[in-house]
């Protein structure tokens, strides 16, 4: 552990940067970092809309049926280019 801080740089301050904390260890750093993320990520939790049980209902079933049009489609696709490769061979 240095006992020798470092020098704040004109052209970083000002913008943020943080500075090296010579005597800090990485894992205390880390340790913060991980409890500050999970700090955030509650905060963040608590402003989310859930939908309700209907409204999550009716959005599986579009996109059931969206899944299900697709396939339909890319079957159909196949179908026909499957058919049209084989009569040129």
């Amino acid at each position: 552990c240095s006992s020798i801080g470092r020098v704040a740089v004109s052209k970083t301050v000002g913008w943020g940067f943080e500075s090296l904390h010579p005597c800090r260890s990485v894992k205390v750093i880390m340790k913060e970092k991980i409890i500050n993320f999970f700090t955030d990520v509650y905060k963040e939790m608590g402003k989310v809309t859930w939908p309700t049980q209907k409204e999550l209902q009716e959005s599986t079933l579009v996109v059931l049926s969206v899944c299900g049009v697709i396939a339909i489609f890319v079957y159909v696709v196949d179908t026909i280019v499957s058919q049209a490769i084989k009569g040129l061979f």
